[in-house]
C-alpha cells in the first residue's frame, strides 16, 4: 500500500514526533511502509528541532511521497509535537507513535477495527514488545503508590514479562494506554483540548486518557496490534522534568481519578473496588436503537405459546405498569387461533404493542432471538408470558443496568424460580394475586436502589443491554425448546467482561412453566436433555450436574472466544453484521487449528463453521472444516467433509491441499466399503 493519502483522506494519520535519533526514525518509517495495513494511512513526522540530519532525511522522504514533514524550530516536547502533527492530520483517526518503534504484522488494523465497530471507544492502544520479545507495554494500570503522600500514577502492565504472561494477550477495557502508540478519534482529542503541553515528556498520555474517560469515552487495549518498542532512546532530555510531571499530574488527578490498584510494596498490588480493567469483546453486530433524548427505551419481548389465560394476565400487567415509551413485542411461537386472535386485538388497540407471528414453535432461544432482532430499544427485556409485573418493575431494572457500565444483565426477585432470585416467602395469594400490588410496593420501598451480584440470572425476566448483545449475540438456539439457554447466556456474559446483578427492588410474579404444562411437555426430561447439551458445550466432566460443576476460574483463564461464544441473530433491517476482517479471520482459524491439534474436533468444527458463516469464500476454513469433520464420529460427518471439499474445488480448482485431502478421504471410504 502507499502512505500517500487518498481523497477525501486516509483512515489514519500516523503522527510521529522526533528529536534526533535518525537511526530509529528510519527503522520506524520503513517498517510502517513495509508492513502496510488494510486501513489506509498517511505518515506525518513532526521534527522538534533535530540537529543530527533527521530533518534533511525526512525532507528527502517527503519529496518521494513517503511521508509529510512538519518542522518545529526547536524541541517543544512530546505534547507540543503531537498537537502540531494532529493539526495537520487528514485521517478519520489519529495514531500517535514514538519514533523508537518497529511495526510488525497487524500493527494497525485491530485498533482501527475497534474504533470502526464500537462507537463507545475513543482511544485504542497496542501491545508493545522489547526486542527480546518480552512485554514493554500490556496496557496501563492507574496505581496509588505506598509513599506517604499516596501518589498516583500509571504503571505498564506485564513489564518485562513473557509475551503470553497474565492478561497481556487479551483485549481489555483499561483507563489508560501509552502515548507511545495511541489511536484516537479526532473529536475526542479536540474535546480533551489535545495533549496538555504543561507536561514535559511524561504523564501527558495518562492525563489524556483520563480526560477521555471523564467525557464518557472508553479506552481499549488491543494486544492483536503488536509493535517493537526500543524504549526511551530519545536522549537525556526525556527525563529532565520527571518530578514536575508527577507533581502536575497529582495536582490535577489525585482524589479525582479512581486507581485500579493500591501498591502495597515491592511487587504486591491490591485491586481496588473500582478497578476498571476488564475483558473487552469487539461488537460483531450493530443493532437498531431509537434516536432522541427521550430517556431509556426498553423493548420488552414476550414469547407466547398457547396458555392464553396467563398471556392475558401478563399483557394486562404490562400495559398497566410499563411506561408507553417502552415497546412491547409479543413473539408467538405457533399458538392456537384463540391466542393469535387475542394478540391481534392487543396490537390493534395499543400503539406500543407489536406482534410477530413465527407460525411454528421455534423454541425459547430462537423465538426470543426473533424478537431481539426486531427490537428498537436501548435495552431488551425477555419476559415469560406466565408472569405478572408490578409497579416500577422495569424502571428498577433499567436503573440497575445503567448505574454501572460493567453490568450487562439484570433480573428481578420473584416468588417462584430456581436460584437465589426466589424470595424465601411472599405474603400475597399466589393464585388469585390478591395483595400482590401492596407487597411489591412495600418491598420496592424497603430495597430501593439495592442490587446483588449474581453469576446467573434466570431467563423468566432478564434485562439485557444492547451493547452486550452486539458483542455476544443472542441466545444459543442449540438448546431447542427451552432450559439452560439463560444459564449459557449469563456465562458468556461473564466471559465477555460484563456482570449480572439482581435488582432487589424489582418484583415480578411468576406462575412457572405454564406453556410447557399447556403443551404437555415432559419438563423433567427437558431439563435432563438440556443439561447434557450444556455440559457438552462447556466441556464439563462427569455425567451429572449443571452450572454447579463449572470451573469458572479455568473458563475465565481461557477467556471469551468469539467463534465459539458468539451466537448470531436472525438477519433483518435492525441487524447489521460487521464484516470479519482478515486479521481476525486468521486468528479464528488459528484457534480452530489449535483445538483440532488437541483432538477437540467438535469445537474445531464449530469454529471453522463460524468463519465460513462470515466469509463463505475462505478456502482455508473450508479445507480445515472438512478435515475436522472427517475426524468426528459418524458417516454423516464424513459425507459432509467430502461434499465440503468438492464444493471448494468447484470454486478453487487449483487448491492442492483440498484435492489431496479429498483423494485421501475417497480412498479410505473405498477401502472401508471393500472390507465390509
Amino acid at each position: 500500500m502507499s502512505a500517500a493519502p487518498s481523497t477525501p483522506g486516509p483512515d489514519v494519520s500516523v503522527v510521529i514526533p522526533v528529536f534526533n535519533k535518525l537511526e530509529l526514525t528510519r527503522v520506524c518509517v520503513d517498517s510502517l511502509l513495509k508492513q502496510g495495513a488494510a486501513a489506509t494511512f498517511e505518515i506525518i513526522v513532526v521534527d522538534n528541532g533535530s540537529s543530527d540530519g533527521s530533518r534533511q532525511w525526512l525532507a528527502q522522504q517527503e519529496a518521494q511521497g513517503r511521508l509529510r514533514l512538519v518542522v518545529n524550530p526547536e524541541n517543544l516536547g512530546f505534547s507540543r509535537g503531537c498537537n502540531v502533527g494532529a493539526a495537520a492530520a487528514r485521517g478519520r483517526y489519529i495514531l500517535f507513535l514514538n519514533n523508537d518503534m518497529e511495526a510488525l504484522e497487524n500493527w494497525l488494523d485491530p485498533m482501527v477495527d475497534t474504533l470502526d465497530r464500537d462507537p463507545e471507544v475513543g482511544i485504542a492502544g497496542a501491545k508493545l514488545l522489547f526486542a527480546d520479545n518480552t512485554v514493554q507495554h500490556g496496557g496501563v494500570a492507574l496505581v496509588q503508590f505506598d509513599d506517604p503522600a499516596g501518589t498516583i500514577g500509571g504503571i505498564h502492565l506485564g513489564y518485562r514479562k513473557p509475551t503470553s504472561a497474565g492478561n497481556t494477550g487479551r483485549p481489555q477495557y483499561q483507563q489508560i494506554v501509552t502515548g507511545a502508540c495511541l489511536l484516537i478519534r479526532p473529536e475526542v482529542l479536540a474535546a480533551c483540548g489535545g495533549f496538555d503541553e504543561g507536561y514535559w515528556n511524561g504523564n501527558e498520555d495518562v492525563d489524556l486518557c483520563l480526560k477521555a474517560g471523564q467525557l464518557g469515552w472508553k479506552v481499549v487495549y488491543r494486544p492483536e496490534s503488536v509493535i517493537y518498542h526500543y524504549e526511551s532512546q530519545s536522549g537525556a532530555e526525556r527525563w529532565t522534568r520527571t518530578d514536575e510531571n508527577i507533581r502536575r499530574f497529582n495536582e490535577i488527578w489525585k482524589g479525582v481519578a479512581r486507581p485500579d490498584f493500591i501498591h502495597k510494596g515491592g511487587e504486591d498490588f491490591e485491586s481496588t473496588g473500582e478497578n476498571r480493567i476488564r475483558s473487552y469483546v469487539t461488537p460483531q453486530l450493530a443493532l437498531k436503537r431509537t434516536e432522541g433524548d427521550e430517556g431509556p427505551v426498553v423493548s420488552v419481548i414476550v414469547l407466547t405459546w398457547n396458555a392464553l389465560e396467563y398471556t392475558r394476565r401478563c399483557a394486562r400487567s404490562l400495559l398497566r405498569h410499563t411506561d408507553p415509551r417502552h415497546e412491547l413485542i409479543f413473539v408467538d411461537n405457533g399458538s392456537r387461533q384463540d391466542t393469535l386472535d387475542y394478540l391481534a386485538d392487543l396490537e390493534r388497540g395499543h400503539p406500543q404493542v407489536k406482534v410477530i407471528r413465527n407460525g411454528r414453535n421455534l423454541g425459547f432461544a430462537a423465538g426470543n432471538n426473533v424478537g431481539i432482532a426486531a427490537s428498537r430499544g436501548h435495552h431488551v427485556c425477555l419476559l415469560n408470558s406466565d408472569t405478572v409485573v408490578t409497579e416500577g418493575w422495569l424502571d428498577a431494572l433499567v436503573a440497575a443496568a445503567e448505574a454501572d457500565d460493567k453490568v450487562g444483565v439484570v433480573g428481578p426477585v420473584t416468588n417462584s424460580i430456581s436460584g437465589d432470585q426466589k424470595l424465601p416467602a411472599v405474603d400475597y395469594d399466589q393464585d388469585s394475586l390478591e395483595g400482590l400490588a401492596e407487597f411489591a410496593a412495600r418491598r420496592g420501598a424497603e430495597h430501593a436502589g439495592q442490587i446483588r451480584p449474581a453469576l446467573m440470572v434466570v431467563g423468566f425476566c432478564m434485562l439485557i443491554k444492547k451493547g452486550l448483545l452486539e458483542r455476544i449475540g443472542g441466545l444459543d438456539e442449540g438448546f431447542g425448546q427451552g432450559n439452560y439457554e439463560d444459564t449459557d447466556f449469563c456465562l458468556r456474559t461473564v466471559l465477555a467482561g460484563f456482570n449480572a446483578v439482581v435488582a432487589l427492588d424489582s418484583f415480578v410474579h411468576h406462575f412457572g412453566s405454564r406453556s410447557f404444562v399447556d403443551g404437555k411437555v415432559d419438563y423433567a426430561r427437558q431439563i435432563d436433555e438440556k443439561q447434557r447439551i450444556f455440559r457438552r458445550k462447556w466441556n464439563l466432566p462427569g455425567a451429572t450436574g449443571g452450572v454447579n460443576t463449572l470451573n469458572l476460574e479455568q473458563l475465565l483463564m481461557l477467556g471469551y472466544m468469539p467463534p465459539l461464544h458468539f451466537h448470531p441473530l436472525p438477519e433483518g433491517p435492525g441487524v447489521t453484521v460487521h464484516p470479519l476482517p482478515a486479521w481476525e479471520e486468521a486468528r479464528w482459524i488459528q484457534l480452530g487449528e489449535a483445538f483440532f491439534g488437541k483432538g477437540r474436533g467438535q469445537k474445531a468444527v464449530r469454529i471453522f463453521r463460524a468463519v465460513l458463516e462470515r466469509n463463505p469464500a475462505s478456502s482455508l476454513a473450508a479445507n480445515n472444516l472438512a478435515c475436522a469433520l472427517w475426524q468426528t464420529e459418524g458417516d454423516g460427518a464424513r459425507q459432509e467433509a467430502v461434499q465440503v471439499l468438492r464444493t471448494l474445488l468447484q470454486r478453487d480448482p487449483q487448491n492442492e491441499d483440498a484435492r489431496w485431502n479429498l483423494q485421501e478421504m475417497l480412498q479410505e471410504m473405498s477401502g472401508a466399503a471393500a472390507t465390509t
